[in-house]
């Protein structure tokens, strides 16, 4: 939870950054862009000066420019040619292509000169062009100074957000501590008195001690809802564990294939009762590294979890598969069942510790924590899990973990 939080101040810190830099950079581009634009109107206000080349004064002018006309007859004249990389004769093409046009005012396909023309006397039409080379160049620059800049402060704020995450995030994670803590102890604390509880009560129950009637159900309310809060306490604190502990300290290979299938043998019973099915399509000696008893207690919450949920007359399938590449195989478990389709909304919350369905939808006693342990469990792993639903009746819960031994042969199926 620590790590995501502060992923998630890193996140916003550097989203913040990244809009401040686009948008201070951006404004000095399309400023200097502007400023180009200004000089070139500036020199469009003044009339153009109709000379012949030879007797331009290159003083007047401080950005390249060139001048022409076209007069009534179509006759093309080059006035002035300040463009030392535009010859006479392309800029004669030039103009008579801006002749055929209805613009006033522009940039040509060719060399992308900014360009003006104005009617004058005797039907003639006069054209004036400025160079745009160096605004380009200047531009271009401009963008690459400003690409590094961005990447040079982004990379440093970087450094800073990771540094002021830590800083941020510490009040939080000192409080989160002290409550992992808290619930730790307190279910430690708790499992004696619970466990002095029911041993009594089963002595009570053993005994006949109590003939009365309502006396023994009392006492057999007494044990169920003691045994309910066991179950309660030991949840939390396999939950605090993997808080505190979210990887396993010593792993060996596990045959997972024989945990799901002695899993479905001991859940066969409780179905059947149920007059429900249960199928399971279970490849032979998969194996991970990792603990024997958690992962059976993976499997154990997802069947628990199907059979709670799952409509009555309905049935449970169970599939476990290898899936990937040849080069890295993993361990593909899914359970569905049928029941009250979950939306993509609860099939992404439903991991969270204490969350509930809507209890229009299901009346089943319970406190939320299933779910969550299974996915701590998985992450323990080194996988993860996630549920899918078909949006009609079929919900299916998949855990996914690195495989140590796979058949290579096993296709991948559609997740």
């Amino acid at each position: 939870m620590i790590q995501k939080l502060r992923k998630k101040v890193i996140w916003v810190l550097m989203s913040v950054v990244f809009l401040f830099l686009v948008g201070i950079l951006g404004t000095l581009f399309l400023t200097s862009k502007g400023d180009f634009e200004r000089r070139s109107m500036n020199a469009f206000r003044e009339p153009p000066v109709m000379e012949e080349k030879e007797n331009a004064d290159p003083e007047r002018i401080n950005t390249p420019f060139a001048t022409g006309a076209v007069d009534a007859q179509g006759n093309i004249t080059i006035y002035n040619n300040q463009l030392y990389y535009v010859t006479e004769e392309e800029l004669t093409a030039i103009i008579a292509e801006l002749n055929t046009t209805e613009e006033t005012y522009g940039q040509t396909s060719q060399y992308s000169l900014r360009f003006r023309r104005r009617a004058g006397e005797d039907g003639a039409m006069f054209y004036f062009f400025t160079d745009t080379l160096m605004e380009r160049n200047a531009l271009n620059a401009q963008i690459l100074y400003s690409c590094i800049i961005g990447v040079g402060a982004i990379g440093l704020f970087f450094l800073v957000s990771v540094l002021l995450s830590r800083w941020m995030v510490h009040p939080v994670e000192r409080a989160w501590e002290k409550q992992r803590q808290f619930v730790a102890d307190a279910s430690h604390e708790l499992r004696t008195p619970l466990t002095v509880v029911l041993s009594n009560t089963d002595m009570l129950i053993a005994s006949g001690a109590v003939t009365d009637a309502k006396n023994r159900i009392r006492l057999d309310n007494i044990r169920a809802e003691g045994q309910r809060m066991k179950g309660l306490v030991e949840d939390l604190l396999s939950l605090a564990r993997a808080d505190n502990k979210p990887t396993l300290a010593a792993k060996e290979p596990v045959n997972v294939s024989f945990i799901v299938n002695s899993a479905t043998l001991m859940m066969e019973p409780t179905v059947y009762d149920q007059k429900r099915a249960l199928t399971s399509d279970v490849a032979e000696n998969l194996t991970v590294l990792g603990d024997a008893g958690r992962l059976r207690q993976l499997t154990d919450i997802l069947l628990d979890n199907a059979l709670k949920y799952g409509a009555p007359l309905s049935t449970i399938e169970v599939t476990l598969t290898a899936v990937g590449k040849k080069d890295k195989r993993d361990l593909l478990l899914s359970v569905a069942s049928e029941g009250a389709p979950l939306s993509p909304e609860e099939c992404a919350s439903i991991f969270e510790r204490f969350y509930r369905l809507d209890q229009s939808r299901t009346l089943v006693a319970g406190y939320g924590l299933g779910l969550s342990i299974a996915q701590s469990i998985a992450r323990e792993h080194g996988g993860r899990i996630w549920a899918e639903s078909d949006g009609v009746k079929t919900n299916t819960f998949y855990v996914r973990l690195p495989c140590e031994t796979c058949a290579p042969e096993a296709d991948e199926p559609a997740t």
